[in-house]
């Protein structure tokens, strides 16, 4: 019976060993039928290594292929390669037909000794050449690019173009800054970044408080220039600077501001132009078109085609129909001139005093040229047509002990044109905080340097107040005695008056005119009726106002007077004509309360209807109405005629004459054949 069943076996065991022979000599087909589960080590295909088109199975420990998927299984080291792009996993289901991929595990992306990237689940579609990244809950996408870092949980990776960018939120840093946003693009060849969306830049730097926020944000991680496209906000310790349309450079701190932005500095000052070029760690900024500098300090802002700002020495300068409005407590005061500075003395203690004249003040003007309308390209007056003071200037009579100021300079290494730079607050920087004093003598506080703040119209001035008016060629207030000095041609007007002389003085109290004092070649006029007017002059004369009016009025040395005194019925019939050595006036209501002559004294009265028209007028008597600013517009207005008196003035005093281009506009056109003398 056993022998019986061995011989049965015999086939079967035939059959096996056939089966056996089948498997060893045609290993393919053994796959198939092999356990689905049993690892087979891959055989990487002989192909072009050198194709960059397709995707390359280098590597990997374990194969495992099933019947029903479409795609390899590949685990343990796996490594893949597209062209110089190395992407390794701890496991990937690979499509070999299409070579896209799903890797799991350990991802990591690799091009060069440059660029990384680092993830925890990778889907590559090869016909795009888009990987996209994914992080576990906890943990984030990392591409690594040098000294650049981007992290974000979810990271798109487009190969064909070498793009990078994010929707979910993300954060790029570099060895300056650290940028976040809710949408990122990053170019790791090109270096180039572009944020949308809620963008917020921050300097790593301790010692740098620079912020930026902004809704569309452009940046260079090689530069560190950010180029800012929408409503942007840049804040640091030293101020804020808003635009819409700016570039900024947050290794040099140097912005060029576009569109009308604003940079405020951290005294609360305000600059404002269509075109801004500012430097934060210098501490200038200059403005081209439609420009303004608020001074919330002084209480004062400056309109024109041109400016420049240092917040370092809180220094201004402003051209190209330049306008200054000083704005204290009571009336505002509009001031035009073809240039206007705005900038601070420091007056050491113990020091000699120094008489600086008008024609050194003028002189310093003398090459200014100005526009109308000033274009933002090649006709913009630039620092090197306007002379730099050699040293600062005061005006007349003023007996201010000031420090001398070396030069001006202009930033350093700045190649943008700029306008001159006060240097002062270095010569603050070097003065001890304290002296030390011998043993033997009793130790004393040292006296502390003052500061006066200096504004400066020339040439062209006028100026418009409801109670005084005015015009001029050169002008100068000094915060320290509150004196306006005008200079060369100077005419006031106040309620019907009009006041010229060779110098006006005018003091300031409280923002109201308390006193004007014409030093020499005094003479007032008041306008009674159509040809007819009070007239007075004399060496000197100095008046008192209260309350805006005129109240007291001293004519010293060689007073001649022509007045029409008023009949009770307020007509007038006669003209007196006086000459005397002394007068003093109070007034009351705008007339002669009383009046005082002394010394020698002579006075004819000449009824009306006898008098010559020669007898009406004093010699030197014009009226200037036509000249006369009747609101803050007029102030503009120059004719021709005009700018030639100026410039025989000056020529008088042996002051250079300046370069003039004036602005013109309807109302000076009319004017310019008009004579300014007549009455």
């Amino acid at each position: 019976m056993r022998n019986k069943l061995n011989l049965r076996l015999l086939p079967c065991l035939g059959a096996l060993l056939i089966c056996a022979a089948t498997a060893v000599l045609n290993p393919s087909r053994a796959q198939t039928v092999k356990d689905d589960k049993t690892p087979i080590r891959p055989i990487i295909p002989d192909a072009d290594r050198d194709d960059d088109s397709r995707v390359f199975l280098e590597h990997a420990n374990e194969l495992i292929s099933k019947a029903d998927i479409d795609y390899q299984i590949l685990v343990g080291d796996v490594q893949f390669r597209r062209s110089a792009m190395f992407m390794y996993c701890d496991s990937a289901h690979f499509y070999d037909q299409t070579g896209s991929f799903d890797a799991f595990g350990n991802v990591r992306m690799e091009q060069g000794d440059t660029l990384f990237i680092y993830a925890d689940e990778l889907n590559y579609n090869d016909s795009i050449q888009l990987a996209v990244l994914y992080a576990d809950e906890g943990k984030k996408v990392r591409l690594i690019n040098r000294n650049v870092t981007l992290t974000t949980d979810v990271f798109n990776y487009d190969m064909a173009i070498d793009l990078g960018y994010y929707d979910v939120g993300g954060q790029l840093t570099d060895d300056k800054n650290r940028l976040t946003s809710l949408e990122g693009e990053y170019n790791p060849t090109s270096k180039e970044a572009i944020f949308r969306h809620d963008v917020h830049l921050t300097s790593h730097s301790q010692a740098d408080t620079m912020e930026i926020f902004s809704d569309d944000l452009y940046y260079n991680t090689d530069t560190h220039i950010a180029i800012l496209t929408t409503e942007s906000k840049v804040i640091n310790a030293d101020g804020i600077i808003y635009t819409t349309n700016g570039i900024y450079n947050t290794k040099t701190t140097a912005s060029e501001l576009y569109d009308r932005s604003l940079v405020v500095a951290s005294n609360g000052n305000t600059l404002t132009g269509d075109t801004l070029y500012y430097n934060r760690n210098e501490g200038w900024g200059q403005a081209f078109g439609n420009i303004e500098i608020c001074d919330t300090t002084n209480k004062m802002i400056m309109h024109g085609q041109y400016g420049f700002y240092n917040e370092l020495t809180d220094s201004a300068l402003v051209t190209g129909k330049a306008r200054a409005i000083e704005y204290p407590q009571g009336d505002s005061l509009y001031i035009h001139g073809d240039t206007i500075r705005s900038f601070n003395v420091v007056i050491m203690p113990d020091t000699t005093t120094s008489i600086i004249n008008k024609s050194s003040l003028n002189e310093s003007f003398s090459s200014t040229e100005q526009t109308d309308s000033i274009a933002v390209t090649d006709s913009i007056p630039t620092p090197d047509s306007i002379t730099p003071f050699d040293s600062i200037v005061a005006p007349v009579d003023s007996t201010l002990p000031i420090a001398p100021v070396d030069s001006i300079v202009a930033p350093v290494d700045s190649t943008l044109p700029i306008a001159p730079v006060d240097s002062i607050a270095a010569d603050l920087k070097q003065m001890p905080d304290s002296v030390a004093a011998p043993a033997s003598i009793e130790k004393t506080e040292p006296a502390l340097p003052d500061t006066v703040r200096y504004i400066i119209a020339a040439p062209q001035v006028k100026f418009f107040r409801t109670d005084i008016q005015g015009l001029c060629d050169s002008m100068t207030f000094v915060s320290k005695d509150t004196t306006i000095y005008m200079n060369f041609k100077p005419i006031i007007w106040s309620d019907n008056r009009q006041v010229t002389g060779d110098v006006i003085q005018i003091h300031l109290n409280d923002s109201t005119v308390d006193r004007v004092k014409v030093p020499t070649n005094a003479f007032l006029a008041e306008k009674i009726e159509d040809g007819y007017f009070n007239q007075l002059s004399g060496k000197e004369m100095i008046t008192q106002f209260v309350d805006g009016h005129l109240r007291h009025l001293d004519m010293n040395g060689n007073v001649l007077a022509i007045t029409f005194p008023e009949e009770e019925d307020s007509t007038i019939n006669k003209v007196a004509s006086i000459e005397s050595s002394f007068l003093a006036a109070d007034f009351h209501n705008n007339a002669i309360e009383k009046m005082k002559l002394w010394s020698e004294t002579n006075a004819t009265v000449t009824p009306l209807y006898l008098a010559k028209k020669s007898i009406l007028f004093l010699q030197a008597f014009k009226w200037f109405e036509v000249l006369r600013p009747y609101n803050p517009d007029d102030i503009f207005t120059f004719p021709d005629n005009l700018i030639k008196l100026f410039d025989e003035a000056r020529q008088a005093e042996g002051v250079m004459i300046p370069k003039r281009r004036r602005p013109v506009d309807s109302a000076t056109k009319s004017e310019e054949n008009s004579d300014p003398t007549a009455e």
